[in-house]
């Protein structure tokens, strides 16, 4: 039996308390004291398995963004054909990190994008890769006749995730519902590829 890797481990659970206090105390809140505390450990201990809370919330950011995509690509992956994507696509993005609380962390840490590169990298290739999803779906609604888009499907694809990341902030201050996002993200995107979509309610 080969040892378990504990570095491993030990890494996953600072993760796991950076997004706790993130979650519970903000962006501001989440200080190597904090994470470290939540953790049950040292603050010196937690630098042994990160340089620093810098490198921690960044490989929190990411991971919340991967979780997220995967929720997306799976709602979509289940639709019978482009009209059900593109709706599970908005719901999925809209709501699907919601109960995780990875959309809480993405927007929390969003405003160190405007200082630090390296997580304007995670919220740029976050906002292509569910670009890019929209403009599979949509580009396939062009080929078999169901979408008839007011815009390139990039530019449209484009559109509705600026759209959706506006949005969802409002489900997080309390200022809408989640079902009233959706609705509303569901109706431009009709108008956009002028194709009513399914009214199935929003799970």
């Amino acid at each position: 039996m080969g040892r378990p890797n504990r570095q491993a481990e030990r890494r996953a659970e600072i993760l796991r308390a950076a997004k706790a206090v993130a979650v519970r105390d903000g962006a501001a809140g989440t200080t190597l004291r904090a994470i470290a505390t939540q953790a049950g450990m040292e603050p010196p201990a937690v630098l042994y398995y990160y340089a620093g809370v810098s490198e921690i919330i960044r490989e929190l950011v990411f991971a919340s963004s991967d979780a997220f995509i995967e929720r997306v690509e799976s709602a979509v992956e289940e639709a019978a054909d482009p009209i059900a994507g593109l709706r599970a696509a908005i719901v999925a993005g809209t709501t699907g990190g919601l109960d995780s609380h990875d959309s809480r962390v993405l927007y929390e840490f969003w405003p160190a994008s405007l200082r630090d590169e390296s997580m304007n990298d995670a919220d740029r290739v976050l906002d292509q890769r569910e670009a890019a999803i929209y403009e599979r779906i949509i580009q396939r609604g062009v080929d078999n006749g169901s979408f008839r888009p007011a815009l390139e499907p990039r530019d449209l694809a484009s559109a509705l995730v600026a759209l959706e990341d506006g949005l969802v902030m409002d489900i997080l201050n309390g200022t809408k519902s989640r079902d009233e996002v959706v609705s509303l993200i569901c109706a431009v995107a009709e108008r956009l590829v002028d194709t009513p979509l399914t009214n199935t309610e929003p799970g």
